[in-house]
């Protein structure tokens, strides 16, 4: 019994080990070695592979991980819209049916990828919270605070003001400001 316990432990050991270096391998881009280790039939599919893949920006490993391993992956539109990785997000949306959800804008708008933003609100439905503004003025991201009021203004624009203000961010209070009074005024 002992010997069967020892063999089925080292079995998941070293599968557990090549999951690891599957991970790492996605992260990093490295498809040769993600698909060594398909090819010696040592990996359990796991979610995060796609995901770690595309938040890096390697659309070649996504394609190899989607024609290669079935399965579905959770967040990879998101973290590779989060990261500004568009034609990531653009492969995504074309060719896998998970989607996104606002974490993708949100996080695209906190981290200034305004492009990416951009063709978000153009091609998917899913939009951003609320808070997208806030996270825009509190990061310093003018030009995403401007196309944010232009196409989506939410109502959050006192908050925007405080987090701009309290990050040092004036160029965005003063712009901010200037818009709310004068709006309000014609």
């Amino acid at each position: 019994m002992k010997y069967v316990a020892k063999l089925i432990f080292k079995k998941q050991a070293g599968t557990l080990i090549s999951n690891i270096s599957v991970n790492n391998a996605a992260i990093y881009g490295q498809l040769n070695v993600i698909k060594y280790h398909h090819k010696k039939k040592k990996i359990i599919r796991t979610m995060v592979v796609m995901a770690f893949a595309a938040m890096n920006g390697h659309l070649e490993v996504v394609k190899w991980i989607h024609e290669n391993m079935n399965g579905e992956y959770i967040d990879t539109m998101d973290l590779a819209a989060a990261n500004g990785h568009l034609e990531v997000v653009k492969w995504l949306h074309e060719n896998r049916n998970e989607g996104c959800t606002t974490y993708a804008m949100d996080c695209a708008v906190e981290n200034g990828h305004l492009e990416v933003v951009k063709w978000l609100h153009e091609n998917r439905n899913e939009g951003c919270t609320p808070h997208a503004m806030y996270r825009a003025a509190k990061h310093g991201h003018l030009e995403i605070v401007k196309w944010l009021y232009e196409n989506i203004n939410d109502g959050c624009i006192d908050l925007a003001i405080d987090w701009a203000a309290a990050k040092g961010h004036f160029d965005i209070v003063e712009w901010l400001v200037t818009r709310k009074y004068f709006d309000n005024i014609i």
